[in-house]
């Protein structure tokens, strides 16, 4: 009895129908594909040939036993390759392999740009530059988007680590702008999807390390800023740290001494934001439901002020699986 495999792989390509459906169950079966009118009829091999690649992403390649982390060929559709770089241990992650890379920027790097979005900004006290928003006198997010290249995942892990330049105020204008569409934090702000926008995970900067008003981070021991945020989407999924640190006076500079958000150098009040069983700056974020959508990475500032106050990146690393 014929399997029917209609819609099941791309109109008019009959070698992408032929890796799509005759997938490991139908192999020496034929398969029916229907159109128009005719009926098409497909044997399957007995065995998948080698020039039908079948693996859609880096989680196939390390379950057919790739385990070394480094650059692979996918086939995100089951006909275009594509050259991602997988993570085969996940030591970061959940502990497991199969991770694909979405989103890398390391600034460090010789030869290293801002992605599209996002500003590059030089300061006569770190030797490599940061990349942040554009200045402007208004509430505003600079955003810039990491492709999924179509793949389906429902597990979504990364890295960023930035800076404080001058005052970031952590959440203080969220209650004004409680959602992601229109979402006030001064900080990184990690989403999927449009209409709404799906939270996955925030990075917030302090005002300074021992301040518990409501610039500081909602961590903080002492806090008293009045925001719950296990009440509102964003739940325990953030980090916050402060780049200023405990005696220091806010200035205009930048505190490139404590990048944000490693884990470090996390003293006074500010200790109960990097608990030592965190994998600071590491985030991992299982979602509730599958998703095709393209990642987004949004740098904000919370308030209407000129200059350049908040914070700015130059590590990012996403994954997928």
């Amino acid at each position: 009895m014929s399997t029917d495999c209609t819609n099941q792989g791309t109109s008019g390509s009959f070698l992408l129908y032929l890796r799509v459906c005759c997938v490991i169950d139908n192999l020496g079966r034929s398969v029916t594909i229907k159109g128009n009118g005719i009926n098409r009829y497909i044997l399957c091999p007995r065995v998948l040939p080698k020039s039908c690649p079948s693996e859609k992403n880096c989680k196939d390649l390390n379950s057919k036993g790739s385990t070394i982390n480094g650059n692979y060929i996918i086939y995100p559709d089951g006909e275009t390759q594509v050259e991602v770089y997988c993570d085969m241990n996940g030591i970061n992650c959940d502990g497991e392999g199969g991770w694909t890379r979405v989103g890398y920027l390391n600034m460090t790097q010789s030869g290293a740009t801002c992605p599209t979005g996002l500003a590059e900004k030089n300061y006569t006290n770190i030797s490599h530059p940061l990349c942040g928003r554009e200045a402007s006198n208004n509430n505003n997010c600079n955003s810039t988007t990491f492709s999924s290249n179509g793949l389906t995942y429902n597990k979504v892990c990364g890295q960023v680590r930035g800076y404080q330049f001058f005052r970031a105020l952590a959440f203080q204008r969220f209650a004004i702008h409680q959602n992601n569409e229109d979402f006030a934090v001064d900080g990184v702000s990690i989403t999927h999807g449009r209409n709404p926008r799906e939270h996955i995970w925030t990075y917030a900067g302090g005002f300074s390390e021992n301040s518990t008003d409501n610039r500081a981070c909602p961590c903080n021991t002492g806090y008293s800023g009045g925001l719950d945020l296990n009440a509102t989407f964003i739940g325990s999924h953030y980090y916050c740290e402060s780049g200023a640190d405990s005696g220091q006076s806010v200035s205009e500079v930048l505190y490139a001494n404590d990048p944000l958000w490693d884990g470090q150098q996390c003293d006074g009040p500010e200790s109960t934001c990097c608990p030592a069983n965190s994998k600071m700056p590491w985030f991992y974020r299982s979602l509730d439901t599958q998703t095709t959508d393209d990642i987004e990475q949004r740098v904000c500032r919370s308030r209407k002020e000129s200059g350049a106050s908040g914070v700015l990146v130059d590590i990012i690393e996403l994954y997928i699986k």
